[in-house]
């Protein structure tokens, strides 16, 4: 067995010659796993050698039936740890998709590295890079890809950013799919760094059939968002998520939940188009909330839809006691304004609601804090 490592240590240095002097690299990875073959589970090498949850373990063991020894997979984790991956990232990347482990260092992994390195990429952010999407270790066609992206956004941690999210566009063709949908955001009015902007928001946007995407723009448009606007391109982000066909439902919902016509909808989304991607279980109990509970009426609310954005158990519920348990100890105005208590962020919240009363409403900090962790805060005292 020690001859064996030290052949396969000797086999991945000349395998890979991307980083002299790694050999504590190679070590590590060769020396945690000693399974024999002939006892070799999936599962169990992803978990106790790979670092795997037993949860992500069993999933991931899915996508390798077909494995049957730990040789392979141990050579491309020396390999892959010789180049700079970190452990984390190596184990995040197994989680998303293990089927590298299964890939030839030599006629795939070595040749896939070197194109990386060749557009630019630096040790650790291939290794990030290899934690969200995989999967390039194993089609190295998706490299042109990810050139061409990490040159529109601009930076190695904005095509991170997308990729997390999905690495669905790495598996789209450009020429056919991405670039026709960024033609015609461009011919509906966006710029460049706007369309980039909207990569980040809404990645599966652009792949899209063309015709999707001029139906969305189409929508935004009978919405009244103004394509001059900076909200369009959210409003585009909006309705890209909702299934085609369902827009005039969920208007329909909405309208009837929020108590507001058409026109008034229109107005509420060009402010605030995350209103169209709530569920309708959440929004109805965030309606009803601020209905009977705070006593805001449907105006008040249809003109500042934001208001739907906040938790209700983490945010709005918590801020409403303060500002009763204030009104009720006559310490502030009846008539502060709801939205105003509920926007700002902590610091400035404490500064403007708990601070100032710390002497003249002992506990009220201590109550909000129980009622942000989910605790129900004890009963006002007039």
């Amino acid at each position: 067995m020690l001859r064996f490592r030290i052949h396969l240590l000797a086999a991945v240095r000349a395998a890979s010659p991307l980083h002299a002097g790694s050999s504590h690299h190679y070590l590590l990875y060769s020396t945690t796993t000693t399974t024999p073959a002939s006892q070799f589970v999936v599962e169990d090498y992803l978990t106790s050698s790979c670092g795997l949850t037993p949860a992500k373990g069993r999933k991931a063991s899915r996508l390798l039936s077909r494995l049957k020894s730990p040789a392979n997979p141990d050579a491309v984790r020396a390999f892959l740890a010789g180049i700079g991956v970190s452990k984390a990232d190596l184990t995040a990347g197994m989680a998303r998709d293990p089927r590298f482990l299964c890939s030839n260092v030599d006629k795939t992994l070595t040749p896939c590295i070197a194109q990386l390195r060749d557009i630019g990429l630096s040790p650790p952010q291939i290794s990030s890079l290899i934690s969200v999407a995989p999967r390039v270790l194993l089609c190295p066609g998706m490299v042109n890809r990810l050139a061409f992206y990490l040159s529109f956004l601009g930076s190695y941690d904005k095509l991170h950013t997308t990729l997390r999210r999905t690495m669905y566009l790495l598996s789209q063709n450009l020429e056919r799919v991405v670039k026709p949908n960024m033609a015609l955001l461009r011919q509906s009015g966006l710029a460049d760094s706007e369309i980039a902007k909207l990569v980040l928001r809404a990645p599966r946007l652009f792949a899209l059939e063309t015709g999707r995407v001029k139906e969305i723009v189409v929508c935004a448009d009978m919405l009244g968002v103004p394509r001059s606007s900076g909200i369009f391109k959210y409003a585009l982000a909006s309705i890209s998520s909702i299934s085609p066909g369902k827009l005039n439902d969920r208007s329909d919902f909405l309208k009837k939940t929020l108590g507001c016509s058409q026109a008034e909808l229109g107005a509420a989304v060009r402010k605030f188009p995350n209103v169209l991607n709530f569920s309708e279980g959440r929004l109805s109990r965030v309606v009803d909330f601020l209905k009977t509970e705070v006593g805001l009426d449907s105006k008040y609310i249809v003109r500042r839809p934001a208001v739907l954005g906040y938790s209700l158990p983490r945010r709005l519920m918590p801020r409403h006691y303060v500002l009763k348990a204030l009104k009720a100890k006559g310490l502030v105005a009846k008539d502060v304004d709801f939205y105003g208590t509920i926007s700002p962020n902590e610091k400035i919240f404490s500064k403007r609601f708990l601070d100032p009363y710390k002497d003249s409403f002992p506990g009220l900090a201590d109550a909000y804090a129980a009622a942000c962790a989910g605790q129900v805060p004890p009963v006002i005292q007039p």
